[in-house]
């Protein structure tokens, strides 16, 4: 009988090992079958994020011309095979420059591009985004374009995108930065909001029109750029995370670093490595 009990005991023991072993894991599964993933990539001072939860993928911007090879190399590395949702959030050639290669490589759904007219149409970048696009839609590449004015909503998969425009303005200064679609992001809770190059005249409408609201990160505007607007922006998004696009040779201006330390926020810089976000129901993990 001696015996017996100690053999119940010791399997009994074993088995509340092996429970306790496998369920931390089994968890871990739960969490990460519906995560999002967001890498935002190291390519200079210039945008790209690729968005993906394993069923659809959301671009924004596409970095420039030489950037398209690392772009999509990222891409298959993340098992992305077209793309749902390409946001281009302006025609400077930091955030265009790629997107005729990843036109032509990967089938489009839906393309969005901001409501006007750059001041330099014969500007490289510009004309060989405009061609590409042509002959995308012509090879049934392209599925349908939206140039954005307004505002859009839209779901993805399970993430939900609110893409906003200038609502018709016309900003004569900084015209292309300004003009900039800004896009909002939430996923289980989490919510992320990207900004494009909005500079201070568009910060300050945003503003005053109450269409900036508190998130978890921000993709900061201009590639760190300060400017007199920063701090009421920060404040108004109060984000816990923040990621600026730059360089070593072009890097993220030291008071816009002091105004992101002064808000608490623990900041990233892609000049120190690609930016790799994982969203779950636990929240936000980030790491470089």
């Amino acid at each position: 009988m001696t015996k017996i009990c100690a053999y119940l005991i010791t399997a009994a023991l074993l088995f509340c090992c092996l429970f306790a072993a496998c369920t931390p894991a089994n968890d871990a599964d739960e969490t990460l079958k519906n995560s999002l993933k967001i890498e935002i990539l190291k390519i200079g001072k210039a945008d790209c994020s690729i968005i993906t939860d394993g069923k659809a993928s959301v671009v924004i911007d596409c970095g420039g011309e030489d950037n398209g090879a690392e772009i999509s190399a990222a891409m298959d590395a993340l098992g992305i095979s077209s793309i749902e949702c390409l946001i281009i959030t302006h025609y400077d050639k930091d955030h265009i420059g790629g997107a005729p290669a990843l036109l032509k490589k990967y089938k489009v759904l839906k393309l969005f591009e901001p409501d006007y007219i750059p001041a330099d149409t014969t500007a490289y970048a510009y004309m060989s985004y405009k061609n590409a696009l042509a002959e995308a839609k012509v090879a049934g590449k392209c599925e349908s374009t939206e140039a954005v004015s307004d505002s859009v909503d839209l779901t993805v998969s399970d993430i939900k995108l609110n893409i906003v425009g200038t609502f018709g303005k016309d900003y004569a200064k900084k015209q292309d930065n300004n003009d900039s679609l800004v896009v909002s992001l939430e996923h289980l809770g989490n919510s992320f909001l990207f900004a494009g190059d909005i500079e201070k005249q568009r910060i300050a409408d945003m503003i005053s029109q109450g269409r900036v609201h508190p998130c978890d990160f921000l993709k900061v505007p201009h590639h760190g750029v300060y400017n007199s607007k920063l701090e009421d922006f920060f404040s108004k998004v109060n984000m816990k995370y923040a990621v600026i696009t730059c360089s070593e040779k072009n890097p993220a201006e030291q008071k816009t670093l002091d105004l992101l330390t002064a808000k608490g926020c623990r900041t990233f810089l892609t000049s120190n490595g690609t930016v790799h976000i994982l969203s779950t129901k636990s929240g936000i993990d980030i790491t470089q």
